[in-house]
């Protein structure tokens, strides 16, 4: 094993932090963007003739409560359409876990471990409960492709079967 001088411990240390910080910046840029496309499908519903009504309604949503109004109108509207409903069943799947993972990036805090070349969040107050979770950058960058995809799929739902 490689003895580390203080001096590589610190690029090291520094380059993870700055890789990390930059694709969860990227992150919470895209995951901002799908959630304010989601709400603006949402609001648009029924071919915008609810447009202020469901503005008001859905701006206070978080993505959650977004991603539930959506799985209702998909179903009031294309209950009879199997084709339809499943468009909409596999994207919402996918979307309820692009959350959850958001979730686990957004909160916490953040370390580095650059022996193993890792970013490393951490949940939980340090005097109780934590729960430890490590990444590779191209772990975290992986998941910006899967909200980036998750976007374009957005776009073609809304374009094939509009709610």
């Amino acid at each position: 094993m490689k003895e580390w001088t203080g001096f590589e411990i610190e690029r090291a240390r520094q380059g993870l932090e700055m890789a990390s910080a930059t694709t969860l910046g990227r992150i919470i840029f895209e995951f901002s963007r799908l959630d304010m496309n989601l709400g603006l499908m949402l609001a648009w519903a029924h071919e915008g003739s609810q447009l202020e009504k469901l503005t008001k309604i859905v701006s206070g949503y978080t993505f959650h409560k977004k991603l539930d109004f959506l799985a209702e109108l998909a179903q009031s509207k294309y209950q009879t359409n199997q084709e339809a409903m499943d468009a909409h069943t596999t994207w919402l799947a996918e979307a309820h876990k692009i959350r959850t993972n958001r979730n686990d990036l957004i909160h916490g805090r953040w370390g580095v471990d650059h022996m193993n070349n890792q970013v490393v969040n951490i949940v939980g107050l340090p005097t109780g409960e934590q729960i430890e979770r490590r990444y590779t950058i191209p772990e975290l960058k992986a998941a910006l492709v899967r909200m980036q995809q998750l976007q374009k799929q957005l776009s073609t739902l809304r374009e094939q079967w509009p709610i």
